[in-house]
């Protein structure tokens, strides 16, 4: 996805799907890098017409739900191929369940006890557990599949 979709790049890998995006890419070239397989995601018209051939969705909300929304439904994205928080939401990479142990001094003292399920990534090792913004964010996701659902009946 181009760099102005960041806040959409989030929901994604909040909802597990594997997301690049141009904005972490320091090497540059982002474009020219990115597999056939990929679908792109985009907001800006050349990107659109660069890749005109390929699997493509031209975002046109600013909203990130609405983004999200737009996605799924030219995708045919269905509520069974979301697994959400099953990626790392800042670098991407799979997240995995630790022992609860194991993150002792590393959450703050509140966290350690009232949750009792923690996941790490293995990649920058962030920490993440079921809090408000889990629900939240699966709030989300319910509302979006609702919204298909009214929309496919319709």
């Amino acid at each position: 996805m181009d760099a102005s979709l960041g806040k959409l790049g989030r929901l994604l890998r909040s909802a597990g799907f594997d997301t690049l995006c141009q904005h972490e890419c320091r090497q540059g070239r982002f474009w020219d890098r990115i597999e056939p397989e990929r679908v792109i995601l985009t907001r800006t018209q050349a990107i659109q017409r660069r890749f005109s051939g390929r699997s493509l969705v031209f975002i046109k909300n600013n909203d990130p739900l609405r983004q999200l929304q737009q996605v799924v439904t030219e995708q045919g994205i269905l509520k069974e191929d979301i697994h959400p928080f099953s990626r790392c939401i800042v670098c991407n990479a799979a997240i995995v369940k630790v022992d609860k142990r194991s993150v002792w001094g590393r959450v703050p003292a509140y966290v350690w006890h009232h949750y009792p399920a923690f996941n790490e990534c293995r990649c920058c090792h962030r920490i993440f557990w079921a809090g408000s913004h889990h629900d939240r964010v699966c709030r989300k996701f319910e509302t979006i599949f609702q919204n298909e659902e009214r929309q496919s009946h319709a």
